[in-house]
């Protein structure tokens, strides 16, 4: 295979393994990885894998054949690449970087006891060192899925970045435990914490990010919530708007949770946007609120969401088109290399049709293009409001599409 080259700035090397043994899917995907790569110098290697790869073994076999080079990545529910998806795999990408690009990789521990938004602060004071002069282009971040309020973390990231500044990223995932997600960090491999990378050098780069879910009924309001707990929807108990349209009692929602999560998630209506930000639920209450898998504002107006495989299929077509009308200097027909992050939620929606999803993405960008991500616990990007590039939020149940061009 040939190596990726973006605008002369970024080559790239590509390796998948599925075999058991950690070590021996190591060297595999390692030895694809080196084969693929144009160049002797290796500035970077960002590794995916499933989550039984999470562990010691993996990480110091990598670091033991990069030596010095920094490593981050993330697990995920499974690997998505351009040879297929894949619930047991090891992705390893090498990057090497061109003498007029710039780039910083770090990470922060301990999300827990800093709080996240003081972590999300931290992560980007240590992005930013080496930066000083030079423009920014891009972020990638890599996180936890389980911490707690990972909104913040990103709004600690935007305090230091800007709030305008692109961010793309996922929250890690494992097998549908819900148990303990995992980031690559270098030398170790950790929960409770993220890594990022962010880039200077004229990247040509653009991004998509689409749901495919539907609003229901009416709009209501949120009229007591805090952080990420609704507790009333338009003076009434939070569970009351299910109840009634799922025509299901408290303990009957409770026992469909994981359906009603899913196929009905609450959308966030953003005045500014054409989009609603959805909210996946977590938890239902015995006192009627709802714990949801990120924030959402008192006096937020929220609409019931409805998502099908079509929709779904039909945004991942939308999120790709604007990907590539986005590039940045100029849009393009076919690009190189993407990243897919891509929420958990879809896949279990889409089932069988996920195969059919990656064939739509191969179509799209080109058969030649290679694709690496992930399924995850929640995704972040920017979204693309009426009148100007927007900040970037915390998602759920999205197909994130970052396209990195010629």
């Amino acid at each position: 295979m040939e190596s990726t080259l973006f605008a002369d700035t970024i080559s790239i090397g590509l390796g998948l393994s599925r075999e058991r043994d950690a070590i021996k899917a190591v060297k595999e995907a390692m030895q694809q990885a080196r084969a693929d790569l144009s160049k002797e110098k290796i500035d970077l290697a960002i590794v995916f894998s499933s989550i039984d790869f999470a562990h010691p073994v993996t990480i110091k076999t990598i670091n033991s054949l990069l030596r010095e080079v920094p490593v981050i990545g993330c697990t995920g529910v499974a690997v998505i690449s351009d040879r297929g998806i894949f619930t047991h795999g090891l992705m390893i990408m090498l990057l090497s970087f061109s003498k007029s690009t710039s780039f910083s990789s770090v990470s922060v521990q301990d999300i827990q006891a800093k709080g996240a938004l003081k972590a999300g602060e931290e992560l980007g004071e240590k992005l930013l060192r080496g930066f000083h002069g030079i423009h920014r282009d891009l972020g990638i971040v890599f996180s936890d899925g389980q911490i707690k309020e990972g909104w913040n973390l990103i709004y600690g990231l935007q305090e230091k970045l800007g709030t305008s500044f692109p961010l793309i990223g996922a929250f890690a995932s494992d097998d549908l435990r819900f148990s303990k997600s995992f980031v690559y960090l270098n030398q170790e491999v950790s929960s409770d914490a993220a890594c990022g990378i962010i880039w200077g050098g004229k990247l040509n780069f653009g991004w998509g990010i689409k749901h495919g879910w539907k609003p229901l009924g009416k709009p209501h309001q949120v009229t007591k919530a805090k952080a990420n707990v609704v507790y009333e929807i338009d003076g009434g108990p939070a569970t009351k708007i299910y109840e009634e349209y799922l025509a299901r009692n408290l303990e009957e929602l409770k026992k469909e949770l994981r359906r009603i999560s899913i196929f009905y998630p609450m959308g966030i209506h953003l005045p500014s946007s054409q989009e609603y930000l959805l909210r996946n639920i977590k938890s239902i209450e015995d006192d009627g609120s709802l714990v949801f898998q990120g924030n959402i504002p008192e006096e937020s107006t929220i609409r019931l969401m409805i998502g099908t495989r079509e929709s779904c299929l039909d945004a991942t077509r939308q999120a790709l088109n604007e990907a590539k009308a986005s590039l940045i200097p100029t849009p393009v027909k076919k690009a190189p290399f993407v990243f897919i992050f891509e929420s958990v939620s879809r896949y279990i929606l889409l089932g069988r049709g996920a195969e059919q999803e990656l064939k739509i993405i191969k179509e799209e960008l080109g058969k030649d293009t290679r694709i690496a991500g992930i399924y995850t616990y929640g995704e972040q990007a920017q979204l693309r409001l009426l009148n100007y590039q927007g900040k970037t939020y915390f998602h759920n149940q999205t197909i994130t599409v970052l396209v990195i061009g010629g």
